[in-house]
């Protein structure tokens, strides 16, 4: 991972996610701090997922999990660090829709995950230095592909998924 993400200052919270201070991204899990990250669903028109296979040297390497994920920087809104990760992971600038916030424990921070989704039946430019590959598919396979376990998916994947799922009542 390039030391620039692992320098950006992110904003530290507390365990009802207000901001108590700020750290260094790569000294977040160390300490166990709690922290902010997005994660994004990509639908196309057929209802289809698209999921990332996380790049080589990146924490879950070779692991598959949202279609864009990401910490906010310090000062940074939820939403604000959705569009800009959408952007900078997938190259593409599209509406939002909020599903809404969970937490999940990360080692020993607690994590809250800003989750969206969005519909989009175009193509994208991944960033090859987070994403090194890219699929579709419906969300039932996914499901199926999990209970299987077919495919290795990221913790927090499945979190946001089963969340998601919970919140929508869609698959």
């Amino acid at each position: 991972m390039s030391p620039a993400r692992l320098d950006a200052l992110v904003d530290v919270v507390d365990g009802s996610d207000r901001v108590v201070g700020t750290l260094l991204r790569r000294k977040l899990l160390p300490s166990g701090a709690n922290f902010r990250v997005v994660h994004i669903f990509v639908f196309n028109d057929r209802r289809e997922l698209l999921l990332q296979c996380i790049a080589q040297g990146l924490r879950n390497s070779a692991m598959w999990g949202s279609s864009v994920a990401g910490y906010l920087q310090a000062g940074e809104s939820y939403d604000q660090a959705a569009a800009r990760k959408l952007e900078n992971e997938l190259g593409l600038r599209i509406p939002l829709k909020r599903i809404g916030k969970s937490s999940m424990l990360d080692g020993s921070s607690l994590k809250f995950i800003g989750l969206y989704e969005a519909v989009y039946d175009g193509p994208v430019s991944p960033d090859p230095s987070q994403i090194s590959q890219l699929v579709q598919l419906p969300l039932q396979t996914v499901i199926q592909e999990r209970r299987a376990g077919l495919r290795a998916f990221t913790p927090t994947f499945l979190h946001v998924l089963d969340f998601y799922l919970a919140s929508t009542g869609k698959p």
